[in-house]
């Protein structure tokens, strides 16, 4: 017998046997190999993330193979990798190739869809890419994450002159880091992280971080990458930023921030927020991680520890982590 691990209400999660649902037209039938924790999951168990409702198998980070193909472009034992949503194709949004804002977006890991954390999962085709490689696919379970990070950064102009802050190093922070130092030409990275083990991680990953935001002086960057951080006052960081500069919120915040509109105006920054990803994000961090395995890069210190599936319902009631946290075999107790 298999199990999902299903969030029931805030706070409350538990081990219930798996039972998959009836596969409908372009659905395929995905068994789920590896996943891993995203920080939503953990908004969804606190009661704190802005629409997911209960109860809910969570989990949307993973890798898996075909068992059912139903009829799709795909092949039994492909290996694959997903959006965390799938799209209708058909609404206004999807026509303007808005895919992560359709009217009729079904997202995984919340009620009345699939999550990745059990041993099956119904994942619509047009969220599912085709991994190069049968083996060795373990890295490709953040491709999800990475996507968004760089779905962020195509929103902004980065040359050889640009001084990047962002605050939190947790998965978001730290992939936004790597991805800034290997694949745009910007020069200056500074990352704010309170969280002292979290900060020494990044710091064992060659970042250049620090604990306080009045360590560094102010009017200094030209973009400020906000991937998360609790606690933190969004208008001490935009004094940090520099006339005609830019603010990216990248990641669903858990507390209220009230920005200083007058700094705003009187620096003229530009605000930019970014939704999710697209399936062209998610080909170009496949490629990307497909490129990484094997080497010295930064993305593969990104995975920190493993946890079987049976310790997955306490870990997430009690661990704050560094990195990314594999959970092997879902599903089985």
């Amino acid at each position: 017998m298999h199990y999902s691990l299903v969030c029931t209400g805030i706070g409350k999660q538990e081990y219930k046997p798996e039972e998959i649902q009836e596969l409908k037209e372009c659905f395929v039938l995905i068994e789920v190999l590896k996943a891993t924790i995203c920080g939503s999951d953990y908004m969804v168990l606190h009661g704190n993330h802005p629409y997911k409702k209960y109860p809910a198998i969570l989990g949307h980070e993973f890798v898996g193979k075909v068992i059912d193909a139903n009829n799709t472009e795909f092949k039994i034992n492909d290996m694959v990798t997903s959006l965390s949503y799938s799209y209708c194709g058909k609404c206004d949004k999807c026509k303007k190739e808005h895919y992560n804002h359709c009217i009729k977006k079904i997202t995984y890991n919340t009620a009345g869809s699939s999550g990745a954390f059990t041993k099956h999962m119904l994942v619509h085709k047009n969220s599912l890419l085709t991994l190069p490689v049968s083996q060795d696919t373990q890295l490709f379970v953040i491709s999800e994450p990475l996507s968004i990070v760089i779905h962020a950064f195509n929103k902004i102009e980065i040359n050889k002159s640009s001084r990047l802050l962002i605050i939190g190093a947790g998965a978001m922070g730290l992939l936004s880091s790597i991805y800034y130092n290997e694949f745009t030409s910007g020069s200056v990275l500074t990352l704010i992280e309170k969280n002292e083990s979290r900060r020494k991680f990044a710091q064992d990953m060659g970042l250049n971080v620090i604990s306080d935001m009045n360590m560094i002086p102010n009017n200094h960057f030209d973009i400020l990458v906000v991937a998360g951080g609790s606690g933190f006052d969004i208008n001490q960081a935009m004094e940090k930023i520099t006339n005609n500069s830019i603010l990216v919120l990248i990641s669903y915040f858990d507390t209220n921030n009230q920005i200083d509109m007058n700094t705003v105006v009187k620096k003229e920054i530009t605000i930019k927020g970014s939704f999710l990803s697209n399936k062209l994000d998610l080909l170009k961090s496949v490629e990307i991680l497909h490129k990484a395995r094997n080497t010295c890069s930064p993305f593969n210190k990104l995975i920190t520890e493993k946890v079987q599936f049976s310790e997955l319902e306490k870990y997430m009631s009690n661990r704050l982590s560094n990195g990314k946290i594999l959970i092997d075999s879902p599903g089985v107790l």
